[in-house]
């Protein structure tokens, strides 16, 4: 009985990572619409993406560690009712700024959701079952990518897009009221000293396969974040086509995830990165001619969505595996960097857009995923030197 319900508790807490998921990507389906109502540019409508990821970044890593030692269904609970709390504010916002401020509260307490969440389905599931119970969770996530923004986006062209985030709020609010009645209580856990953790990053091995994050989502937030800009001024495409678009990026994206993770046990994490990257890179130079037609876009989108999210669990695969005693605190400043790298793909696609021309978006979003190629194989050789070097 009570593993059916802890089951279903897993089940409720990647339907909370799939809410924080939507929440985040939805606006790069409906970046126009907001520059258009709020009457400011899409660069600094892009810029909405780039304060959600910097916000996120500080949930995952500065919040988590304030709240590391306090009950963590009660840590859970409150970044929920924070998360309402900045849809509803989304909801209301009539001016960029209040916008602003609610991109900010919804990020941080997504970001803490996301971490604690991730913990609890590991803590309450078997234990041969709790790789694949945090997987479930981030799954969650993913699947914001397959449905949520593309319905998002859908809905957009049929009602005002503040009733977006009144829905978001509204499914929460189930949420929280489902894991009150359900979650088991966990105490909290003494926190890792900073400096301990700094210790982690002093590895240049973690350290190379950290910047490789930055890098890979990077180069795929700097098309993500303008991608409905993209193809309807380049491609000429609808808001109903773009909602197809993007339910197409998605789905690819949610079967690169799961892929990814059977590839790094088949074949090992080094073969998959190296592979997925390499794909990453080619179709952001294919999308430069392929955005001017529609059945191009489509075929390179798919392309594009599998081999960025391969990289994803294979990567996590890899940096567990240089650190498996420290697996929390490595995957904690992952998530982290993979945010900050959002931040600046979505801040230097902006800025590209403002000074140069869309189209030049997929090339230049290319370059940075060869400098993360870069970087995981000088990774992979400092690994490979250091096993040679304690066999010898």
């Amino acid at each position: 009985m009570r593993n059916n319900i802890n089951q279903l508790i897993i089940i409720l807490l990647a339907l909370g990572s799939f809410v924080t998921g939507t929440a985040e990507f939805v606006v790069s389906g409906i970046l126009e619409l907001i520059s258009f109502d709020l009457d400011i540019s899409i660069s600094l409508a892009g810029q909405l993406i780039t304060i959600y990821s910097l916000s996120y970044a500080i949930g995952a890593l500065v919040l988590v560690m304030l709240t590391a030692k306090l009950d963590r269904k009660k840590v859970l609970l409150y970044a929920i009712f924070m998360f309402i709390l900045g849809n509803l504010v989304a909801f209301i916002s009539f001016n960029y700024v209040l916008l602003m401020l609610s991109r900010v509260i919804m990020a941080m307490s997504g970001g803490l959701y996301i971490v604690v969440a991730t913990n609890y389905a590991a803590q309450i599931a078997a234990p041969e079952k709790r790789g694949s119970s945090m997987a479930t969770v981030i799954t969650g996530f993913t699947v914001s990518l397959v449905l949520g923004v593309p319905i998002g986006t859908f809905l957009a062209g049929y009602f005002d897009w503040h009733y977006i985030f009144l829905i978001i709020a509204l499914g929460t609010l189930f949420l929280l009221a489902t894991l009150y009645k359900l979650l088991p209580a966990i105490k909290g856990n003494p926190p890792l000293p900073f400096k301990q953790q700094l210790q982690i990053i002093k590895d240049k091995r973690v350290l190379t396969g950290l910047i490789t994050t930055i890098f890979w989502i990077l180069g795929y937030t700097m098309v993500f974040a303008y991608i409905s800009p993209l193809l309807s001024n380049v491609a000429g495409f609808s808001i109903e086509m773009m909602s197809i678009a993007l339910f197409v990026l998605g789905t690819f994206a949610f079967i690169g995830s799961r892929f990814g993770g059977y590839a790094a046990d088949k074949w090992g994490p080094n073969r998959t990165i190296l592979l997925s990257l390499s794909a990453h890179v080619i179709s952001l130079f294919v999308l430069t001619f392929t955005q001017y037609s529609i059945a191009g876009v489509f075929v390179t989108l798919a392309i594009w969505g599998v081999a960025t999210w391969t990289t994803t669990p294979a990567k996590q695969f890899y940096l567990i595996s240089l650190k498996p005693q420290s697996s929390e605190t490595v995957l904690s400043f992952n998530t982290a960097l993979m945010n900050v790298g959002m931040m600046l793909g979505s801040a230097s696609g902006g800025i590209i857009i403002q000074y140069t021309s869309i189209v030049n978006l997929s090339w230049i979003g290319g370059l940075f995923v060869i400098l993360a190629l870069i970087f995981i194989r000088y990774s992979f050789y400092l690994n490979k030197n250091m096993k040679e070097h304690h066999q010898l």
